[in-house]
């Protein structure tokens, strides 16, 4: 400000570019205000310095309604997890129309007893689940429960319900499988050739349907490339190291390399191993430091990264609203988020 005035409510109006009722009603909770414009209001009378701002903050945070959401993730070594933690906890803390706590859970037990042990123990502690896992007829018959008991269930990731009958927020996996299949089709060089595979497992529902999705794009456009039968490599580095030496030795004409979930670095592990780099195309999934660096060192070709900081602001928005939804909107309420294709030129972007 250039002048000396001491700021009014009519100041924090004209910045906000709103009426001095609207700021009035924010200021002394004369009546609901949307959160959006609460957050306006709050924005303008910092700017300007107005005495009261952090009353109205104070009393913007008090409207809130307050919610404890619980997100079970896999428990790997990898940076991926992490990651998504991070950004889901940040988009907690920007979310304006409630005030969130995230309480994170890991699976490191994968069998569906253990499981639903850690989902059931949640949704006792939480408002709303974030769920990634695997499809099983006691996981989701565990997860009917929990939403018939009213604490919705977000699907995150890949699939739980094979009928897709549940809220969900990631890729679209069979494009991403697609996409996958285009990229190999165009970078392979030889057009005949086999391609290796390797997944968590076959029953994540997303990562089959990225399998299918590769399939479907090479049968149509690229016949002469074989997919190899996938190999599971529970999303594990170690496994995935010793899977990816294995197929180099065992297919001379293996002209690509995927892997359709985690465990990545034990692909970037195996290649650094080689005297020389093999003439395929080799392609990860998420952007971590660790992809972007073998991206610079030419050990692979392309990442699709899931992009987790737009994943994790879908997700908090998507459990936020499912507070107040009275049924599943199998529109609404399946969000898929743009992927994201890295390579050496963008990687650092």
């Amino acid at each position: 400000m250039n002048n000396n005035k001491r700021p009014t409510i009519a100041t924090v109006a004209e910045h906000a570019g709103l009426s001095v009722a609207t700021v009035d009603r924010v200021l002394n909770a004369r009546a609901p205000v949307n959160p959006a414009t609460a957050e306006q209001v709050l924005q303008a009378a910092e700017a300007v310095g107005y005495f009261a701002a952090r009353l109205i903050g104070q009393r913007i945070l008090e409207r809130r309604p307050t919610y404890r959401f619980g997100i079970l993730l896999l428990g790997t070594a990898q940076a991926f997890y992490a990651n998504l933690a991070q950004a889901i906890t940040e988009a907690a803390q920007r979310q304006a129309g409630a005030n969130l706590t995230c309480q994170f859970e890991y699976v490191f037990d994968r069998t569906p007893s253990a499981i639903i042990a850690q989902i059931e123990q949640l949704a006792v502690q939480c408002d709303g689940l974030a769920v990634v896992s695997f499809a099983h007829p006691q996981i989701n018959a565990a997860l009917a429960q929990i939403r018939e008991a009213g604490v919705p269930v977000v699907a995150l990731l890949s699939g739980i319900h094979e009928a897709a009958a549940e809220p969900y927020v990631g890729q679209d996996n069979q494009v991403v499988g697609r996409t996958m299949g285009w990229l190999l089709a165009r970078t392979c060089g030889a057009r005949k050739g086999s391609i290796g595979i390797l997944l968590g497992g076959h029953r994540f529902l997303g990562h089959q349907a990225r399998v299918e999705g590769l399939h479907s794009y090479l049968a149509e456009h690229a016949p002469g490339l074989r997919p190899l039968e996938p190999l599971i490599n529970l999303d594990n580095c170690d496994i995935t190291e010793e899977a990816t030496l294995d197929l180099l030795a065992r297919h001379d004409d293996l002209r690509g390399l995927c892997v359709v979930g985690g465990g990545g670095d034990g692909i970037i592990n195996a290649l650094a191993q080689l005297p020389k780099r093999p003439t395929l195309c080799c392609i990860l999934q998420e952007s971590t430091e660790l992809s972007r660096q073998a991206l610079a060192q030419g050990l692979v070709d392309v990442v699709i990264d899931s992009q987790p900081r737009q994943t994790a602001t879908a997700l908090v928005d998507l459990l936020v609203e499912l507070q107040t939804a009275e049924q599943f909107d199998p529109v609404r309420h399946r969000v898929h988020v743009p992927l994201q294709i890295v390579t050496s030129e963008n990687s650092q972007s």
